[in-house]
């Protein structure tokens, strides 16, 4: 437990830094009620899928966004993974009273590969936060769709 502890706040310090370093003032963080909760993923990916405590980890950076000054925003995140942001797919809020089908441009044509609705390849992690980003409102996104590309993310080696 101490050394998921030191993981996660050694986590939240990178990401807090990153934001000082670049003059970033407002951090937003996906969210999903059900978040791996009730999960039907196989059983051969449920034996390798390891669980976060996402909740320590949101509190950590919520505290530190509190500290430095930071805007920080909690934003539901459904169907940011199945939109496409370079077509502009419109992102439903999920109704677990009332479930919908929606059929969505782009698709994931494979793990961590993302294809639009005009073939263009991007990274779906980069395609879903994105989705959340423009989910929350809270920046103006325009220029990144005028570009029409991104760059591969970074890992970023913790421990």
């Amino acid at each position: 437990n101490n050394r998921i502890e030191d993981y996660l706040s050694k986590a939240a310090r990178i990401i807090i830094n990153y934001c000082l370093n670049n003059d970033i003032g407002k951090l937003v963080l996906g969210y999903n009620e059900d978040f791996q909760r009730n999960s039907n993923i196989g059983s051969i990916n449920s034996q390798n899928f390891v669980n976060i405590p996402y909740g320590k980890l949101r509190d950590k950076l919520i505290y530190l966004c509190k500290l430095y000054g930071i805007e920080f925003k909690l934003q539901e995140e459904s169907y940011t993974s199945k939109a496409s942001f370079f077509d502009g797919d419109e992102i439903p809020i999920y109704d677990k009273e009332n479930p919908q089908e929606y059929i969505f441009s782009g698709k994931r044509i494979k793990r961590g590969l993302y294809q639009t609705s005009v073939g263009k390849l991007i990274n779906a992690d980069c395609n879903g936060a994105l989705n959340i980003l423009r989910k929350s409102k809270v920046v103006d996104l325009s220029i990144l769709y005028n570009r029409g590309e991104l760059n591969t993310p970074k890992r970023i080696r913790v421990v």
